[in-house]
């Protein structure tokens, strides 16, 4: 519980109303109750204010609007979404807990552990591993041998880590995610026959990255698979082999990197994106839901729409062309028709 004065202090905004009212938890403007905080961000949720029953809401200091009888404190502030962010790290409940190390897990007595690491039931800790200080380890993790976990890393349940991967400090890695599995590495032989390229490289993956449940990240051919620092990454993504992905990338869900695919710096990229083989992708360009890369893109800052993906403003004209095309069809068929007519009379 917070009053909407601390509330204030906490997100550096300015208070309008009763400095005492006592919030409990956090909700939308349209399903607020008595005792919940809102907020608003542009225009658009207005019409949700007068009905809403949020005793304090967090508004846009660019929004010129008074409490009133029902929202009794307003707190103005730079930006509405850094403010509730704040916030929701105050109130966020961990999935996993530290609870030491249990009595039901496997840990190879040449692995180094450090301080305050927890590690939960059925979870296997192979040779030669090791962990940072208040690392969580949860129930059914398999690490293998020779991994390296940094400090105040969260692994959720069931992940598997495979041998000699290497992971950063304050990572998130959500349940059942893969690290470094084989990449897909065939060649096929003389009668036609896939034989398997072996693939003895590593995954690395640097600090502050976060991984979604049931993604999954192949380890190099030869050398690394490497997600730099500041890297976010959705459920259901995959990560071929030799992949490299800069700083502060985010990926949405099932969206799939093929091998020796390099990322820039920056890049967003929409859910089902897909990016073919050896692709360079330049800093801080964004791809909408869908789109297929296929060649490399040297530009930076671009946006791109479409498969193939080109330029987002000249996807978006050619989709109005598109819908006409039918229409287009028939009075150029009618113009021909025109013209042969027109011909015949010539003759």
């Amino acid at each position: 519980m917070l009053t909407t004065k601390e509330i204030s202090n906490i997100v550096d905004g300015k208070l309008e109303g009763k400095p005492d009212i006592k919030i409990y938890n956090i909700n939308k403007i349209e399903n607020s109750k008595p005792g919940s905080i809102s907020f608003i961000a542009d225009d658009k949720y207005l019409k949700y204010l007068k009905d809403s029953k949020a005793s304090a809401i967090i508004i846009n200091k660019d929004l010129n609007i008074k409490p009133n009888g029902q929202n009794k404190a307003f707190i103005k502030v730079d930006n509405v979404y850094f403010a509730i962010s704040k916030l929701l790290k105050l109130l966020e409940k961990d999935n996993i807990e530290n609870n030491g190390i249990s009595d039901m897990c496997f840990i190879s007595p040449d692995s180094i552990i450090e301080t305050n690491v927890s590690i939960g039931a059925f979870s296997y800790i192979s040779e030669n591993v090791k962990i940072g200080g208040k690392t969580i380890i949860s129930t059914q993790v398999f690490i293998g041998k020779d991994v390296e976990i940094g400090k105040n890393t969260k692994i959720m349940p069931g992940v598997k880590i495979y041998n000699g991967c290497k992971i950063g400090n304050n990572c998130i890695i959500h349940a059942n995610a893969v690290i470094g599995s084989d990449g897909f590495g065939f060649k096929p032989n003389e009668k036609g026959e896939y034989e398997k390229i072996p693939q003895v490289g590593i995954v690395v993956i640097e600090d502050n990255v976060e991984i979604g449940a049931n993604t999954v990240i192949d380890r190099a051919t030869f050398d690394e698979t490497i997600i730099h620092k500041g890297v976010k990454l959705d459920n259901h993504i995959q990560i071929a082999h030799n992949v490299e992905i800069g700083e502060n990338t985010v990926i949405a869900a099932l969206s799939g990197i093929a091998g020796s695919a390099k990322l820039g710096k920056n890049i967003v990229m929409g859910g089902q994106v897909g990016v073919s083989n050896h692709v360079r992708i330049a800093d801080g360009n964004k791809f909408q839901a869908q789109s297929g890369v296929l060649q490399s893109i040297k530009k930076e800052n671009g946006s791109y729409m479409g498969s193939p993906a080109f330029d987002y403003y000249n996807q978006m004209k050619s989709s109005i062309i598109f819908k006409k095309l039918p229409e287009l069809l028939n009075r150029i068929t009618e113009l021909e028709k025109q013209i042969e007519k027109l011909n015949k009379n010539n003759k």
